[in-house]
C-alpha cells in the first residue's frame, strides 16, 4: 500500500500504476465475493484475481522494505499498527450499530475482514531483519510457507497463516531490489516481445479458467480453488473441503500424513509459482508513463481501507445481491462499479477528508529525530 510521499521525493510511475491496477482488482474481488458462486463467470473472475493480486500487493510492499531497524522503519511499522487498531474500532462500531453485533472473543485477535493485510505487513517488516541474516532468506521463507499449513493451529489469529503464506513474496521482492534483479533495462524498459510474452501468460491463465467455466460443472465443480487462494486453512481442511478434481490427499497413519504433506506442498508450491509468474507479467505490462492512474496509485491505502465500508454497505443494502441476480451481466456491472469506487476513493478530496484515520500524524509519539515527515 502506498502512503503520501514527501513533496521532494520523486515517485516512479511504474510502481504507482501497478498499485492502482492491483487495488482495482482488490475492489472487484471484494465486490463480487458474495455472489461469485452464482455464475461461472463470477467464480472464474474471482479465482483469476485471487491467483495473484494479493501476492503482487505484498511484492510491491517488499520492494521498498529494508531489513535495518531504523527510526523511520519503526515509525512506519507503528503507524501500521495504530491504523489497524483504529480501524478495528471503526468496524466494531459499524457492525454494532447496523448489525447489532457485540465484540467477540476474537476481537483484535482475528483481524476484521480486510485489516489482515495491515497486520501481515507489520509482521513481515518486523521479521525481515531476522530473516535477512540467513544465508538463504528466500528459501527459508518458502519453507515456512509450505510447512505452516501442516499445522492447523496456525490460522487467522493475528493473520498468522496468511503472513507465512505470503512471506516468500515479501522476502523475494526485497531480495530483487537489494540485488538489482529488476534494475536492468529488460525490466524497466521491456521489449515488445517480452511484453507480448507477459500478456500471453496473463491471457493464457484467463483462457484456461474460461474453458473450465464452459465445461459441465464449471471451474468450481472441478475445484473450489477459491478456498485454497485465501491461505487461511490447513492442508487437511483444504483437501477435505476443496479436493482437486476429486483428489483428496487426506489419509490415515504416518503414510497418510506424508501424503497430505506432499500433496499440499505440491499444490501450494505450484500456486505460488503461478502467482509469482503472473505478478512479474503484470509488472512487465504495466505502463511506465505518468497518467491519472499514477496519481491515484499513490493513494491506494485510502482505497484499501475505505472501499471495505462501501462494499459492506452495498452488501447490507441488498444491492450486490440484486445486481448479482442478473447473471454474467451483473458480474460485469459490479466490476465496472468497482473500478468507479476505486477511482473515486483515490481522489484528492477523499484523501484530504479521511487522512486522520488513514495516515494519522503520529509525530507526538516520537522524538524530534524520529517523527515521520508528511
Amino acid at each position: 500500500m502506498a502512503t503520501q510521499a514527501s513533496p521532494a521525493k520523486t515517485r516512479v510511475a511504474l510502481w504507482d500504476n501497478a498499485r492502482f491496477a492491483l487495488i482495482v482488482l482488490v475492489v472487484i474481488g471484494h465486490l463480487i465475493s458474495t455472489v461469485r458462486t452464482d455464475t461461472e463467470l463470477g467464480f472464474a473472475l474471482y479465482a483469476y484475481i485471487y491467483l495473484f493480486h494479493m501476492p503482487a500487493m505484498i511484492v510491491l510492499s517488499g520492494l521498498f522494505s529494508k531489513p535495518e531497524v531504523t527510526p523511520k522503519a519503526i515509525v512506519s511499522t507503528v503507524q501500521l499498527v495504530v491504523v489497524w487498531l483504529a480501524w478495528e474500532g471503526i468496524w466494531a462500531v459499524l457492525r454494532g450499530l447496523v448489525e447489532g453485533k457485540q465484540l467477540s472473543q476474537s476481537f483484535l485477535v482475528s483481524p476484521a475482514w480486510t485489516l489482515w493485510f495491515l497486520v501481515t505487513l507489520a509482521t513481515m517488516r518486523i521479521l525481515l531483519p531476522y530473516i535477512a541474516r540467513f544465508k538463504h532468506p528466500l528459501l527459508l521463507a518458502t519453507a515456512l510457507a509450505l510447512v505452516a499449513p501442516l499445522l492447523p493451529a496456525i490460522g487467522v489469529n493475528f493473520s498468522a497463516a496468511r503472513t507465512l503464506a505470503f512471506l516468500p513474496f515479501f522476502v523475494g521482492a526485497w531480495l530483487a531490489r537489494e540485488r538489482g534483479w529488476l534494475s536492468g533495462s529488460w525490466f524497466m524498459t521491456p521489449s515488445r516481445s517480452l511484453r507480448a510474452g507477459a500478456w500471453a501468460l496473463l491471457c493464457a491463465v484467463a483462457a484456461v479458467l474460461a474453458v473450465f467455466a464452459l465445461l459441465p460443472g464449471g471451474v468450481r465443480g472441478f475445484w473450489r480453488i477459491d478456498r485454497w487462494l485465501t491461505h487461511r486453512d490447513s492442508y487437511s481442511w483444504m483437501f477435505e473441503h476443496a479436493p482437486v478434481g476429486g483428489w483428496n490427499a487426506n489419509g490415515s497413519g504416518l503414510a497418510g500424513w506424508f501424503g497430505l504433506a506432499a500433496g499440499g506442498m505440491l499444490v501450494v508450491g505450484l500456486l505460488m509459482l503461478l502467482a509469482a509468474a503472473m505478478t512479474l507479467a503484470l509488472l512487465i505490462v504495466v505502463s511506465r508513463s505518468h497518467s491519472i492512474a499514477t496519481v491515484w496509485g499513490a493513494r491506494t491505502l485510502y482505497v484499501y481501507l475505505l472501499h471495505g465500508v462501501v462494499v459492506w454497505a452495498l452488501r447490507e443494502s441488498g444491492f450486490v445481491g440484486a445486481v448479482g441476480e442478473l447473471g454474467w451481466l451483473g458480474i460485469v456491472a459490479l466490476s465496472g462499479i468497482a473500478v468507479a469506487i476505486a477511482a473515486l476513493l483515490s481522489t484528492k478530496p477523499v484523501s484530504a477528508l479521511f487522512r486522520p484515520i488513514v495516515e494519522p500524524n503520529l509525530a507526538w509519539m516520537f522524538g524530534r529525530g524520529e517523527a515521520p515527515t508528511r
